[in-house]
Protein backbone atom coordinates (compact mmCIF):
# COMPACT_ATOMS: atom_id res chain seq x y z
CA UNK A 1 0.00 0.00 0.00
CA UNK A 2 3.14 2.19 1.03
CA UNK A 3 4.60 1.86 -2.38
CA UNK A 4 0.94 2.73 -4.24
CA UNK A 5 0.72 6.00 -2.08
CA UNK A 6 3.85 7.24 -2.68
CA UNK A 7 3.78 6.66 -6.81
CA UNK A 8 0.31 8.58 -6.29
CA UNK A 9 1.85 11.47 -4.29
CA UNK A 10 4.45 11.94 -6.43
CA UNK A 11 2.02 11.77 -9.33
CA UNK A 12 0.11 14.65 -7.80
CA UNK A 13 3.29 16.91 -7.30
CA UNK A 14 4.52 16.22 -10.84
CA UNK A 15 0.42 17.45 -12.10
CA UNK A 16 1.50 20.45 -9.68
CA UNK A 17 4.78 20.55 -11.23
CA UNK A 18 3.76 20.29 -14.88
CA UNK A 19 0.02 22.57 -14.51
CA UNK A 20 0.42 24.52 -11.97
CA UNK A 21 4.13 26.15 -12.70
CA UNK A 22 3.37 29.36 -13.95
CA UNK A 23 0.80 30.24 -11.21
CA UNK A 24 3.20 29.70 -9.22
CA UNK A 25 4.96 32.21 -10.51
CA UNK A 26 2.66 34.59 -10.80
CA UNK A 27 1.56 34.16 -6.67
CA UNK A 28 5.29 34.39 -5.93
CA UNK A 29 5.62 37.79 -7.65
CA UNK A 30 2.44 38.73 -5.85
CA UNK A 31 3.55 37.70 -2.43
CA UNK A 32 6.82 39.53 -3.15
CA UNK A 33 5.69 42.93 -4.20
CA UNK A 34 3.45 41.81 -0.92
CA UNK A 35 6.92 41.56 1.26
CA UNK A 36 9.08 44.40 -0.82
CA UNK A 37 5.98 47.10 -0.14
CA UNK A 38 6.24 46.48 3.57
CA UNK A 39 2.71 44.67 3.58
CA UNK A 40 1.60 41.33 5.14
CA UNK A 41 0.82 38.26 4.56
CA UNK A 42 -2.07 36.98 6.14
CA UNK A 43 -2.03 33.35 6.19
CA UNK A 44 -5.25 30.95 6.79
CA UNK A 45 -6.18 27.22 6.04
CA UNK A 46 -9.91 26.45 6.15
CA UNK A 47 -10.74 22.57 7.63
CA UNK A 48 -8.06 19.75 7.96
CA UNK A 49 -5.45 22.88 7.09
CA UNK A 50 -6.21 25.55 9.59
CA UNK A 51 -2.91 24.15 11.21
CA UNK A 52 -1.15 25.62 8.12
CA UNK A 53 -0.62 29.10 9.16
CA UNK A 54 1.12 27.86 12.10
CA UNK A 55 3.52 25.85 10.74
CA UNK A 56 4.59 28.41 7.53
CA UNK A 57 4.97 31.24 10.19
CA UNK A 58 6.52 28.71 12.91
CA UNK A 59 8.48 26.72 10.26
CA UNK A 60 12.49 26.98 9.77
CA UNK A 61 11.47 28.48 6.26
CA UNK A 62 8.91 31.15 6.30
CA UNK A 63 8.69 33.75 4.30
CA UNK A 64 9.15 37.32 5.84
CA UNK A 65 6.39 38.95 7.05
CA UNK A 66 3.89 36.62 6.86
CA UNK A 67 1.04 36.05 10.23
CA UNK A 68 -1.71 33.74 10.91
CA UNK A 69 -5.10 35.63 9.56
CA UNK A 70 -7.20 36.90 11.87
CA UNK A 71 -10.15 38.23 10.17
CA UNK A 72 -9.28 42.13 10.26
CA UNK A 73 -9.27 44.54 8.18
CA UNK A 74 -6.18 44.24 5.64
CA UNK A 75 -3.49 47.50 5.12
CA UNK A 76 -2.98 48.92 1.89
CA UNK A 77 0.06 46.27 0.23
CA UNK A 78 -1.37 43.32 2.45
CA UNK A 79 -2.03 39.86 1.14
CA UNK A 80 -3.74 36.60 2.04
CA UNK A 81 -2.69 33.45 1.36
CA UNK A 82 -5.18 31.11 1.76
CA UNK A 83 -5.65 26.85 1.99
CA UNK A 84 -8.57 24.37 1.30
CA UNK A 85 -8.77 21.16 0.79
CA UNK A 86 -11.04 21.89 -2.41
CA UNK A 87 -12.59 25.13 -3.69
CA UNK A 88 -16.22 23.87 -2.86
CA UNK A 89 -15.63 24.39 0.78
CA UNK A 90 -18.25 26.76 2.01
CA UNK A 91 -15.38 29.10 4.01
CA UNK A 92 -13.26 29.28 1.29
CA UNK A 93 -15.44 30.37 -1.49
CA UNK A 94 -16.69 33.26 1.19
CA UNK A 95 -13.50 34.57 1.98
CA UNK A 96 -12.45 34.73 -1.67
CA UNK A 97 -15.76 36.37 -3.20
CA UNK A 98 -14.89 38.56 -0.23
CA UNK A 99 -11.52 39.80 -0.34
CA UNK A 100 -11.99 39.53 -4.50
CA UNK A 101 -15.01 42.07 -4.23
CA UNK A 102 -13.23 44.23 -1.82
CA UNK A 103 -9.57 44.42 -3.94
CA UNK A 104 -7.81 42.47 -1.57
CA UNK A 105 -5.00 40.48 -3.47
CA UNK A 106 -5.61 36.89 -2.74
CA UNK A 107 -3.34 33.88 -2.95
CA UNK A 108 -5.78 30.64 -2.73
CA UNK A 109 -4.63 27.17 -2.93
CA UNK A 110 -7.23 24.27 -3.48
CA UNK A 111 -8.25 21.22 -5.39
CA UNK A 112 -10.19 21.97 -8.06
CA UNK A 113 -13.67 20.32 -8.22
CA UNK A 114 -14.69 19.62 -11.97
CA UNK A 115 -18.05 21.46 -11.88
CA UNK A 116 -16.41 24.07 -9.74
CA UNK A 117 -17.74 27.88 -11.58
CA UNK A 118 -14.89 29.61 -13.11
CA UNK A 119 -13.09 31.15 -9.79
CA UNK A 120 -13.27 34.79 -9.03
CA UNK A 121 -9.48 34.05 -8.34
CA UNK A 122 -8.59 32.50 -11.06
CA UNK A 123 -5.05 34.19 -12.20
CA UNK A 124 -3.70 33.98 -8.66
CA UNK A 125 -5.16 30.55 -7.76
CA UNK A 126 -3.02 27.40 -7.38
CA UNK A 127 -4.56 24.13 -8.12
CA UNK A 128 -3.78 21.11 -5.95
CA UNK A 129 -4.95 18.60 -8.18
CA UNK A 130 -6.05 16.49 -5.34
CA UNK A 131 -9.61 15.52 -5.57
CA UNK A 132 -9.71 12.00 -3.69
CA UNK A 133 -7.82 9.39 -2.09
CA UNK A 134 -4.79 7.76 -4.02
CA UNK A 135 -4.99 4.24 -2.71
CA UNK A 136 -7.56 2.11 -3.99
CA UNK A 137 -9.70 -0.22 -1.54
CA UNK A 138 -10.94 -3.41 -1.78
CA UNK A 139 -14.22 -2.12 -1.72
CA UNK A 140 -14.23 0.28 -4.68
CA UNK A 141 -13.22 3.46 -2.14
CA UNK A 142 -9.79 4.74 -2.59
CA UNK A 143 -7.83 5.86 0.34
CA UNK A 144 -5.52 8.30 1.86
CA UNK A 145 -6.39 11.79 1.13
CA UNK A 146 -2.97 13.61 1.72
CA UNK A 147 -4.23 17.43 1.81
CA UNK A 148 -2.19 18.96 4.26
CA UNK A 149 0.79 17.68 1.96
CA UNK A 150 -0.11 18.95 -1.56
CA UNK A 151 -0.55 22.51 0.19
CA UNK A 152 3.24 22.53 2.18
CA UNK A 153 4.02 21.50 -1.37
CA UNK A 154 2.42 23.95 -2.99
CA UNK A 155 3.45 26.57 0.15
CA UNK A 156 7.23 25.27 -0.65
CA UNK A 157 7.21 25.75 -4.09
CA UNK A 158 5.95 30.05 -3.27
CA UNK A 159 8.41 29.78 -0.93
CA UNK A 160 11.32 28.82 -2.98
CA UNK A 161 10.36 31.20 -6.24
CA UNK A 162 9.37 34.41 -3.59
CA UNK A 163 12.60 33.56 -2.28
CA UNK A 164 14.58 33.46 -5.08
CA UNK A 165 12.55 36.77 -6.45
CA UNK A 166 13.99 38.59 -3.01
CA UNK A 167 16.97 37.41 -3.36
CA UNK A 168 17.30 39.73 -6.81
CA UNK A 169 15.85 42.91 -4.66
CA UNK A 170 18.99 41.45 -1.80
CA UNK A 171 15.74 41.37 0.71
Amino acid sequence: MLKIFTTQLFGVFKKIQDHEDEKIEDCSRLLAQTITGNGTIHIIGFGELEGIASVIVNGHESLPACTPYAGKEMEAGDCILVFAGKTNDEQFEKLVHHTVTENVPIVSVAGVEKEAALLLNENFHIDTKLLNGLVPGDDGGRYGFPVFITALYVYYALYFNTKEMLEEYEI
